[in-house]
Order: C-alpha cells, then structure tokens, then sequence
C-alpha cells in the first residue's frame, strides 16, 4: 500500500515491471479475456442495450480519466504534461463524443487510429516504471484495455468499419496532430504523441535509429500511417467476413 499513489520519482528504483514479463503478460491476457467475452456479448444485444451500453462507457471514460488527475493534483504532481494530448489521452474523450454525437467521421477516428494506438501502447507501455499496485499502473492497463474494447465493440457489431474512401479521414486528422503537437511541444516543452522522444522500448526507437533525429517525425509520420492502411485492410476484412452467407446465418439480428 506504501507505493499506491507513489509518483515515478518517489519509487524506488526497479520497482516496475518488464516489458512482456509475468505482470505484462498476465495483463494483456485478462483484457484479451474480457475483451472476447464482452464484444460477444454486445454483438449479440439489441440496439437499445447496445445504446445503453455505450453510454455508460462514454461516462466511465472521462471518470477514468478525471480520477487519474484529480489524484496527481492532490500528490501536486499533475503538470502540463500530463494534459490530454497523448493519442489515448485524447480517445477518452473522442470515444464519449463519437457516442453523444454519432458522427461517423469521429467513430472512423477512433476506429482507425485510437484503437491501434491504445494497441500499441498495451504492447509497449511507457509506464512500466510503475509496480503492480500503483494507481498509475492500474489506471493505465484498464484505461487503455477499455479503449481497445470498446473500439472492438463497434468494429465486430458493423456499426464503424470504415471503407478505404474513408481512409482521408485518419490521414487529414493524423497530419493536423503531427503539426498541432508538435506545435504544443514545441511551446510547451513536453514530448506529447512522443514526437520529440521515442516511448522506451517501442518500435519507435527502430524509427529514430533509421532516420536520425532529424527525419524522425517524417519517418514516424510514414510509419503511423502505414500501420493504419495495415489496419484498414484488417478491417475491410472483417466487413467482407461480416458478409460471409456462414456468418449471416448465425447472426441473421446483427
């Protein structure tokens, strides 16, 4: 209980967890579990308790987030870096606008860079320096874990499964907050959508080594967006999967 609400800089040293260790793994695994078994269950729910649903997701995100910087202010830790600019900051609140408004431009955004990007960050955690029993740690697994999920309730029930006309629609956004950011950072001086630094661990450290810090957000830009045209084609998949006469003829009310 002492290292609870224990920022980074207070923990003792090797006191987090490795990257695809037991606690990692064991993580990833819950969420795949609850994740199956939740996006079943939705996919086979009415649209009004799939609306019901959605709607409270759209609140427990924000909360989520809420709890996390209340407690970082009341430890007088909070700072500018922790406003919501990180791609999975900013998808605790595009999700609950997407479920208020239902404008299918912000379901694509969501769809198609949210939901890889909370992917991502579950593989290769920045907050790995946090142990098991720490808000931080927790907030962050579950946080991130609701994202993905949610993200799988709209791509498997058909309700966002954005067609490659679509594909704009991340591209233009995905420029806008390179630029934006990177702008934000530059004022700021923090490293939010990791364009200054890469996340320790992650692919982008392979990206920096290949370009030089000179070309590493133009080579971060082109990796972002082919990951998401890989995950376009992952998607078109499940369209034409969902359009299979064998799945129509178990799922003839979805």
């Amino acid at each position: 209980m002492n290292h609870f609400f224990m920022f980074e800089s207070q923990l003792p040293v090797d006191s987090g967890f490795p990257l695809f260790g037991l606690c990692h793994v064991t993580w990833l695994v819950i969420i795949l579990g609850i994740g199956i078994w939740f996006v079943r269950w939705y996919c086979r729910q009415e649209q009004s308790i799939r609306q019901r649903t959605q709607y409270v997701i759209g609140v427990i995100m924000p909360v989520i987030a809420v709890y996390r910087d209340s407690i970082l202010m009341l430890t007088r830790h909070w700072g500018k870096g922790f406003l919501p600019l990180h791609l999975c900051g900013m998808a605790l609140w595009i999700a609950p606008l997407y479920i208020v408004t239902r404008r299918r431009w912000i379901g694509v955004i969501y769809v198609t860079l949210c939901v890889p990007g909370a992917i991502g960050a579950l593989l290769f955690p920045d907050w790995n320096m946090y142990p098991l029993w720490n808000y931080m740690h927790i907030h962050a697994f579950v946080s991130h874990g609701l994202l993905v999920v949610f993200g799988f309730t709209l791509i498997c029930s058909g309700e966002v499964l954005p067609a490659w006309r679509e594909f704009y629609i991340p591209v233009l956004f995905g420029i806008a907050g390179f630029l934006g950011i990177h702008w934000i950072n530059d004022q700021l001086h923090t490293n939010y959508w990791f364009l200054n630094v890469p996340s320790k661990g992650s692919p982008l450290n392979w990206i920096l080594h290949v370009t030089g810090s000179k070309w590493y957000r133009v080579g971060y830009f082109i990796f972002c967006m082919g990951v998401v045209a890989l995950w376009m084609v992952l998607l078109r998949g499940i369209a034409a999967w969902r359009k299979s006469p064998k799945f129509l003829a178990r799922h003839t009310h979805v």
